[in-house]
């Protein structure tokens, strides 16, 4: 769907029901009550009527405080489509809601006049209309009636409500009955109606404008109410076509409006009386949530312990001054009880909406970024906190930060930056630095340029800023730490302290950045590519004779290939200088008293643009971090492109006679990438069922990586490894299985021969063995893409042996099925103990397990025979059929019997309990016993994808950290810039992460035990 036709910023579904609906104030409302938002209600219980309007309203409610009616007509574009956000977001609404009335005829005939509204979602080809009626009795006459009932008691302010409730819930009575065609006139001087009503100015013209005429003595009701009358008479003939002609009546529809209003004004009134006079008429059902179901926009991910606090009171004023908080709330279009991940995703979405001139870095991006940046620090939000990292690494800047900056170097704030020339910046900036010798003061002065130079995206102010900073920071350790500064340092790096250095994210690039920090802590991938130039390694001659795809590489693309180890080698010494450098300036600045000694700024390079470029990623200067203007790719695909790319730059192997005019098109599989990186399958084909079984050949089949399906909630990795590996049942048609055999004859030939199973085992085992966990799939219902977010429980070492034969799989999960057969019906009889009964009578909502609720009744009957020997219980038992003895011990055989029950589930609990220890405790031995041969893998790599949808969300990789000279092992996280120490709980944990839910395993890279020393390496 385009977002040309969308109207406005979009906003999270459930923010359109809270906040713009219920501040949707009609102009002529506003000007006349404007503290307050809308408070829903509807009647409690449907009164009667001539019958149902032509017209089907999906939901209709009544504001209560300024009595404007809401009415909601949910619509779909296109028979068949399925119109429903199903995934954790919701919708993601587009709206355009009128606050001018619009004219009609309707209007012009005495109707209240109503505002338009319609919504859209992006995402989805749902849309609503809305129409917002103002309402038939205004709040001018409201506030006369009022006045005019409370100034008759100012002494007594509850018996001036008594009074106005008195009024009003009569006038809605007389509407209720005019609108079932009741035409008895109201007579002036009765009783009844002269105390209720009083008939002075105020009632009288409510009843004026509802139609009423005063005739003598009596107000009699619209005409309109005698026909209705005449209409429901059933001897009348054309009684059908009459009510069709009342109910599309303008003052019939007037007074059905009035009746509503009427009601919510009376129940809203009789709040303010005490509880044991209010009347259950009065009391409206609260129907906000109801709007939210009928849109579907109330299934929304929440933040953990996060409780929606209302930004206004209902009496609150619209139109004051709201908080930072609230303010970037509102620009984002989400409410302030939403999870760490929709505001990001609202983040990127907004910016891949926008259609301004610079939807990246113009006005809308600061002013969204300004949002973000205010509710990270709202909730102290550690993953917000690193998406205003990445915003802040790839240019973006906030408006209190280019202040400050302002302030810095000017002495005040400017207006507007862009209108100061760079040249004048840079004299200023100068000037400042010459007026201080101290070293921090200058930085922080270079600090403050850097901050305008990317406001106003000037690439040379850049640029020098770059070049001031690190000319300051170089120039103060040498001179604070000798004549060889930072270089006496290198070579003494000690790898367990310095940590290695992030990526920063140009833009929607977290998947490439986990792959590169994963390439670079393979050793022999990292020794290569620092190799280049060598003219050894790498075909730098741009020699002939390799192929792709069965063709010849054509010297174009052997050069591309080689531009890209050439920038990938320059990442690479980045990483390596960085981390060097960063250790030796803090050994200087910590000896010397530097002025950034203290600092905790994350060390973080760059990725090249162009080497990003190269792997299928737009990024660019005008790029966002959004899925709409950068395309995120699969880590899997990025990986099979990083390597298809460095196989290109190989060189080719020896012709076989210099003579033959056939040269060797050598393929990959003869490559170290691909032996170090590859593995081979060899699959067989059976056809199983048939009088005489029949085996095809087997073939070789090479790999990249495993896919790995999930085989359920909570699985093992071990399980996923067995059910790839286990037979599956195939098409019949080899060659192609796609194809609609047509031939009936043939078609049930194949069926009683048999059905074709495939079965495959490990042939050869790569090096480094890569694993994808397939967690998107694909639902043909909806046609949508969805992601599996089970828990999937990881091994530190797993064994291939069992996979090394055909029906190894079956032989290696045999026993761990019994084992996780038995669990499963173990946990189902735990789980039957614990499950809640409700019962007719249960009103509240707690819950009470069937163990409970037994002993309960047993201390219940056990104690009859004590409560029989009360007074009370004496003179009751003496009244009934039955005598006491009796009921004493029949209670008594029950409080036995129920003991007996108790006893008896109490004891299978202890032993379901005890067996579910002692075989999670051997299916654990099972899963970690690992026969440490040359199948045997050590977990190296993890890649994280973190968001409940395949359409956004946020990688990093844990890998594993060896130190081979003090033999240390920990976990490291590379999440962009920030590198951080974990504890392997947090990748190997029975349960995810409380709070991080989404956030699950995606791809793994394991590496062989035997030589995982030659293999894995984070040393400099």
């Amino acid at each position: 769907m385009g977002v040309v036709n969308l109207h406005g910023p979009g906003v999270l579904g459930e923010y359109l029901v809270k906040r713009q609906l219920a501040e949707w104030i009609p102009d002529d409302i506003r000007r006349q009550l404007t503290r307050h938002t809308h408070t829903w209600v509807q009647p409690i219980t449907d009164f009667a009527c001539l019958g149902t309007t032509t017209e089907r309203i999906s939901w209709h409610g009544t504001c209560r405080e300024c009595l404007c009616q809401l009415t909601a007509t949910i619509e779909t574009e296109g028979a068949g489509q399925n119109n429903a956000c199903i995934d954790e977001v919701g919708h993601h609404f587009h709206s355009t809601l009128s606050t001018q009335a619009e004219t009609s005829n309707d209007q012009q005939a005495g109707f209240s006049a109503t505002c338009r509204g319609r919504t859209r979602c992006c995402k989805c080809a749902l849309t609503a209309s809305f129409g917002l009626q103002l309402p038939v009795i205004e709040p001018s006459m409201c506030t006369a009636l009022s006045n005019a009932r409370m100034g008759m008691h100012s002494h007594h302010p509850t018996q001036g409500t008594r009074e106005l409730f008195g009024t009003v819930s009569t006038l809605f009575k007389l509407i209720k009955n005019a609108c079932t065609g009741n035409t008895k006139p109201i007579r002036l001087h009765g009783d009844a109606p002269r105390r209720l009503l009083k008939f002075d100015a105020a009632c009288n013209h409510i009843l004026e404008i509802m139609g009423f005429e005063l005739i003598g003595e009596e107000f009699h009701p619209p005409e309109i109410v005698r026909v209705a009358g005449e209409a429901l008479d059933n001897a009348n003939p054309s009684r059908d076509v009459r009510l069709t002609q009342v109910r599309a009546s303008l003052l019939f529809r007037r007074l059905e409006s009035a009746r509503l209003e009427l009601y919510a004004w009376a129940g809203q009134i009789q709040r303010q009386l005490p509880r044991d006079e209010r009347q259950a008429l009065f009391m409206p059902r609260m129907v906000e949530d109801t709007l939210s179901r009928t849109l579907g926009t109330f299934n929304y991910q929440r933040a953990p312990s996060g409780k929606l606090t209302l930004l206004m009171a209902t009496t609150g004023a619209v139109d004051a001054k709201h908080t930072a908080a609230e303010d970037a709330y509102r620009a984002l279009g989400v409410l302030d009880d939403v999870c760490d991940a929709l505001v990001e995703w609202a983040y990127t979405r907004l910016t891949g909406e926008d259609q301004s001139d610079d939807p990246v870095f113009g006005p809308h991006a600061r002013l969204r970024f300004d949002s973000l940046v205010t509710i990270s620090a709202a909730r102290a939000s550690k993953e917000l906190g690193l998406l205003v990292a990445n915003e802040r690494e790839r240019g973006m800047v906030a408006t209190g930060a280019i202040r400050s900056a302002c302030v810095a170097l000017f002495g005040q704030p400017q207006s507007e930056v862009d209108t100061i020339d760079s040249d004048t910046v840079r004299e200023v900036f100068l000037a400042r630095v010459a007026e201080t010798s101290a070293s921090k003061v200058r930085m922080e002065l270079a600090e403050h340029l850097a901050v305008l130079a990317d406001a106003k995206q000037d690439a040379a102010l850049k640029a020098y800023a770059d070049n001031v900073l690190s000319s300051l920071e170089t120039s103060a350790e040498i001179e604070l730490g000798g004549a060889e500064g930072v270089a006496a340092w290198k070579g003494k790096v000690d790898t367990w302290e310095q940590l290695p250095v992030g990526l920063k994210n140009i833009g929607n690039t977290c998947y490439l950045n986990s792959i590169l920090q994963c390439l670079f802590s393979i050793l022999p991938i990292r020794a290569a590519v620092l190799s280049y130039g060598d003219n050894k390694t790498w075909n730098e001659e741009l020699r002939l004779g390799r192929n792709d795809g069965g063709r010849l590489l054509t010297r174009e693309e052997i050069s591309e290939a080689l531009k890209f180890v050439q920038r990938l080698k320059h990442l690479f010494e980045a990483l390596v200088t960085q981390r060097v450098e960063g250790w030796a300036a803090k050994r200087v600045r910590t000896s010397s008293g530097h002025p950034l000694a203290s600092t905790t700024a994350p060390l973080a390079v760059a990725p090249d643009r162009e080497l990003a470029d190269m792997l299928l990623l737009r990024v660019g200067s005008s790029t966002s971090t959004t899925q709409a203007s950068s395309q995120q790719q699969d880590v899997d695909e990025c990986i099979a492109q990083c390597v298809g790319l460095l196989v290109r730059a190989l060189p080719p192997p020896s012709l076989m006679d210099a003579s033959d005019k056939d040269t060797d098109l050598s393929g990959p599989g003869d490559t170290w990438i691909y032996k170090l990186l590859s593995g081979a399958l060899e699959v067989a084909t059976d056809r199983v069922g048939a009088e005489s079984e029949k085996t095809e050949k087997p073939l070789n089949e090479a790999f990249l990586n495993l896919n790995l399906n999930i085989p359920g909630e909570a699985a093992d990795i071990n399980d996923c490894i067995d059910a790839f590996f286990a037979p599956s049942e195939i098409s019949s048609d080899k060659h192609n299985p796609d194809a609609m055999d047509t031939d009936t004859s043939q078609s049930r030939a194949d069926t009683e021969a048999g059905q074709m199973v495939r079965r495959s085992r490990l042939k050869n085992a790569p090096p480094v063995l890569c694993m994808q966990v397939q967690r998107v799939q694909f639902d043909m219902t909806t046609m949508r893409a969805f992601k599996i977010n089970s828990h999937l429980r990881l091994r530190e070492q797993v064994s291939l042996t069992p996979y090394l034969h055909f029906d190894g799989a079956a032989a290696a999960h045999s026993r761990r099925h019994e084992l996780q057969q038995r669990l499963r019906a173990v946990n189902e009889h735990l789980k039957a103990l614990d499950v809640p009964i409700q019962t007719a009578a249960q009103t509240d909502n707690a819950q009470v397990s069937v163990v409970s609720a037994l002993e309960r009744v047993q201390a219940f009957m056990a104690g009859i025979g004590r409560w029989s020997e009360l007074d009370d219980a004496r003179s009751l038992l003496a009244d009934l059929p039955q005598s006491a003895s009796f009921i004493t011990s029949s209670a008594e055989h029950i409080s036995s019997q129920l003991r007996e029950m108790s006893s008896a589930l109490s004891q299978a609990r202890q032993q379901w309990e005890d067996e579910l220890r002692s075989t999670q405790s051997e299916l654990e031995r099972i899963y970690s016993h690992v026969p440490q041969d040359t199948t045997a893998y050590t977990l190296h790599a993890v890649f994280i994808h973190s968001g409940h949808s395949p359409e956004f969300g946020h990688y990093w990789v844990y890998v594993r950290d060896y130190v081979r000279e003090k033999n240390l092992v920990r976990w490291l996280k590379f999440n962009d810039s920030q590198v951080s120490v974990v504890d392997s709980s947090e990748i190997f944990g029975d349960t995810p992460k409380q709070g991080e839910e989404s956030a699950n395993p995606y791809y793994l890279v394991y590496v062989r035990t035997s030589c995982i020393d030659e293999m894995a390496d984070f040393g400099v």
